[in-house]
Order: C-alpha cells, then sequence, then structure tokens
C-alpha cells in the first residue's frame, strides 16, 4: 500500500473526529459565556450549566471516538448524525426565533448540545451494527476459507500420497508420467495459493482505495484478454450504454474469475456472454455461458440461503472471492443455474456518475 494510502485514513479520522469536537467547542463557549457572566436568574444559570457539560461531553467524545478503532468509514457516520440533529434542531430554533419567541442564546446552545450528543449516541449504535454485521461477514469468510483449504489440502495430500506410493516401484516411462502429476499439483498449490492471498486482499480491501471505474471498458478488455488467450473460445459483449461504477483491481479481478470458471467447468466448447445494462441507479452485468451449471447446495450457500456447515464441496473459493468482492463494493449477486441452459450470474453495483 502507497504511503498516501497510509497517511490519508488516519487525517480522514482525525478531520470527522475534529468536527464532533469542533461542535462541542462551539457549544460550549455559547453557554459558558452565560454563565462566566452570572447573568439571569438561577434556572438560567442550570439550564446554561446543563448545556456547557454536554458540550463539553461533546468535545471528549470526538477524541475518544478518534482513539477507538473505528474505521474513517465508522466516523463520517457518527459525525453525519450529529450533523443531522444539530442542523434539524438548529432549523426548529430558528422557525421559534422567526415566530417572535424569545429564546436566550444560551438556552439554544443547550438544547443544541443535547440534540447533537443525542444523535452522536444514534452514530454510535448504528456504527455498532454495522460493525456486527462486518464481524459476521469476516467469521463467514474465515469459515469458507477453512473448510474449502482443509477440503482441498486433504485432497492435495491425498493425490501426493499416491504418486509417492507408485513412485519406487514405477519404470522410466511411468516416472515421466508421475512427473507430470507431481507438476500438476504443484500447479493446483500455486493457483490455491494465489486464490488465498486474493481473497486475503478482498477481506482486508480499504475503501479509501476505491476509484471511479469505467465498468463498460473493463469488461471489453477481460473479453479481449480471454479472446486473445482462447481463440477457440466465443465471449460476446454485449453493452446498453457506457456505465461507471465506484470499484478498484477487485472487480475486474472478479470478472475475470467469473469469465475463467465458464471456460474451466465447460463440457463443449465454450461460450461467454457479458451483458451489461442499468437500471433505477443500479449497472446489472449478467455473465452466461453453457456450462453444466452449479449444484444447488453450493448456490444456496454462497446466495447465503443455507449454513456453511452444509457445504460438502466446491469448485474453490472463485465464487466466494466474487460473493466478497460484491460485498466490499456495496454490490449484490445472484445466481441461475440449469443444467439444460447452463448458468447466469448477475452482479448488481450503484451507478456513479464520472
Amino acid at each position: 500500500m502507497s504511503t498516501l494510502f497510509r497517511v490519508r485514513p488516519t487525517v480522514w479520522r482525525l478531520g470527522t473526529a475534529g468536527f464532533i469536537s469542533l461542535l462541542g467547542l462551539v457549544l460550549f463557549v455559547a453557554t459558558i459565556t452565560h454563565l462566566i457572566a452570572l447573568q439571569g436568574p438561577l434556572p438560567g444559570l442550570v439550564v446554561a450549566g446543563v448545556g456547557a457539560l454536554v458540550a463539553a461531553i461533546l468535545i471528549a467524545a470526538g477524541f475518544l471516538l478518534y482513539r477507538a478503532n473505528l474505521t474513517g468509514a465508522h466516523l463520517l457516520r457518527i459525525a453525519g448524525w450529529a450533523t443531522l440533529g444539530t442542523v434539524l434542531l438548529g432549523l426548529v430554533i430558528t422557525l421559534i426565533v422567526f415566530a417572535g419567541i424569545d429564546l436566550p442564546v444560551y438556552a439554544a446552545a443547550t438544547l443544541l448540545s443535547v440534540s447533537t450528543f443525542a444523535h452522536v449516541l444514534i452514530g454510535v449504535r448504528d456504527v455498532q451494527r454495522i460493525r456486527a454485521e462486518e464481524l459476521a461477514r469476516q467469521r463467514e469468510q474465515l469459515a469458507v476459507l477453512n473448510r474449502i483449504v482443509r477440503h482441498n489440502l486433504r485432497q492435495v495430500a491425498q493425490r501426493l500420497l499416491g504418486v509417492g506410493g507408485r513412485l519406487p516401484y514405477a519404470e522410466d516411462d511411468a516416472r515421466v508420467a508421475l512427473g507430470d502429476d507431481i507438476e500438476e499439483i504443484a500447479t493446483d498449490l500455486t493457483e490455491m495459493n494465489e486464490m488465498l492471498d486474493r481473497s486475503r486482499a478482498v477481506i482486508d480491501a480499504d475503501r479509501a482505495e476505491e476509484s471511479v471505474l469505467n465498468l463498460t471498458q473493463t469488461i471489453e478488455d477481460v473479453a479481449a484478454e480471454y479472446r486473445d488467450a482462447h481463440p477457440d473460445v466465443a465471449v460476446k459483449t454485449d453493452f446498453g450504454g457506457e456505465y461507471h461504477v465506484r470499484g478498484g483491481d477487485h472487480l475486474r479481478d472478479a470478472l475475470v474469475e467469473l469469465v475463467e470458471n465458464a471456460i474451466v467447468h465447460a463440457e463443449t466448447t465454450p461460450h461467454v456472454t457479458i451483458a451489461a445494462s442499468a437500471r433505477e441507479g443500479r449497472v446489472i452485468v449478467e455473465i452466461t455461458d453453457r456450462g453444466p451449471g452449479i449444484p444447488e447446495s453450493e448456490r444456496a450457500v454462497i446466495m447465503r440461503e443455507a449454513e456453511i456447515d452444509q457445504l460438502t464441496h466446491s469448485q474453490g473459493l472463485g465464487l466466494w472471492f466474487v460473493r466478497w468482492v460484491m460485498d466490499t463494493y456495496d454490490g449484490d449477486i445472484e445466481i441461475e443455474s440449469d443444467r439444460s441452459e447452463g448458468t447466469t450470474i448477475r452482479l448488481e453495483l450503484p451507478r456513479i456518475q464520472p
């Protein structure tokens, strides 16, 4: 990761947390000024004192939130709630003043302090909910990685034991074939390691690294890459226009994974179509093939319609990788599979204007 991306999240967190403290500081000054002047009856001083106390808590809250284990996006969400509480009540106070009702500055500041602090608490609760969902996804990811990797490593170990058992008794010609088997096993292990690295990168993805991605051009580049590498494979594209989404390299990797799966698992000459369209602010990408389809048990687990414990076999981490990429970019995935008609995998992502 570049130095820029290491620094930016810290600055972003400092700015959002500092904004909360700044709101508290402004409100604190507005209330403490009245207390210092010792103006007004005792109830007014009590109101100003409460406002100053709550505003001071807001100042401290910004500092504590910065020190907490929260991302810039989490802090921005809390700051957004705080701003909402301040602005909404500020509008109400403005209407009261325009209605001719006399409302002292310290009283207005106290009301704003309480409203802002209450909305900070709402924001914290909202972030706790989001983090609980993120934790659930992380547990899912670990469970999938653990189950699939153990399954694949067990298969590789069995193949190696089989090769090792035949090697001492093999003739020269047979040793060549066994050498090919060992090379194939090594290739499988390498591919498994690469997929694990990619999956880990998606899990650890930093949203600050996202950029505007020309999805139409990315799809065309992926299709051209496979046309050049596999002249016998029919890879077609169908676009309803030019679409942009917020994403990064992982999104391109997900498209590559889906096309690769369609080619590798095809029972006849592979035919793959990548279509893109837009509807209601979303970009829909459909990857269709004529392969044998995806087992219903695997489809149900990836679509989170069944427990991971029911996963008894898998084509690998490919579809899970795509699932996690969609989670990272606020997208969704649907799988329609039929052995006689093939498989259509539909990806939906928020559309943005470049």
